[in-house]
């Protein structure tokens, strides 16, 4: 038999909350909640991540199909915010990998032609004074790993504490790691 819910009650409780009644007792309708706190945030990841508005909301879709698979697994280490975050970007990062696979190399040639003469290369500080164009190319030349920590760190506003929690790296790893994404984006931009 369902139990009668009090919509007003259940938006006063806390994400944790909202997992455990759906785990403990089974209550996947109550995912409702959790979808209207985070679709729109999930979405907003994964178009940048895809810039594309369809694709990004099939990338979304995806995602919260697998935090509901997933819903039970979450272990309460961290925030639940914290560990949608995580699980959207991980899907962001994989999604990312596995479409950089899948151009063919005609693709990938005609992006190359496509490329302007080549400029001087800009300071440190310079490379975020790029046209957004430009910056979105030069991006698209990273791993998905590169990519993710510099979106982290300057799309999000993750502090370096933050990427460290997030990527279960070190905090001087994640400094490195940034250190050489912004001097391969440098080095991006003198080739081109």
């Amino acid at each position: 038999m369902e139990q009668v819910v009090d919509k007003q009650a259940l938006r006063k409780l806390t994400d944790e909350e909202i997992v455990n009644l759906v785990a403990e007792h089974n209550r996947t309708d109550l995912f409702e909640v959790i979808y209207d706190r985070y679709a729109l945030k999930i979405y907003q990841k994964c178009l940048s991540f895809t810039r594309d508005d369809y694709e990004a909301k099939d990338v979304a879709h995806d995602v919260i199909v697998k935090l509901f698979l997933q819903l039970t697994k979450f272990g309460g280490k961290s925030k639940f915010s914290t560990w949608v975050y995580k699980v959207t970007y991980n899907h962001c990062v994989d999604y990312q990998a596995i479409r950089k696979k899948k151009l063919s190399l005609s693709e990938e040639l005609a992006l190359e032609a496509g490329k302007s003469e080549p400029s001087d290369v800009p300071e440190d500080s310079e490379l975020m004074e790029l046209s957004i164009d430009t910056l979105a190319k030069l991006m698209e030349q990273l791993t998905p790993a590169e990519k993710s920590i510099i979106l982290m760190k300057y799309q999000d506003g993750l502090s370096v504490k933050e990427i460290a929690s997030l990527t279960q790296a070190g905090e001087s790893s994640v400094k490195m790691k940034l250190k050489r994404t912004k001097a391969k984006l440098i080095a991006l931009y003198g080739r081109r």
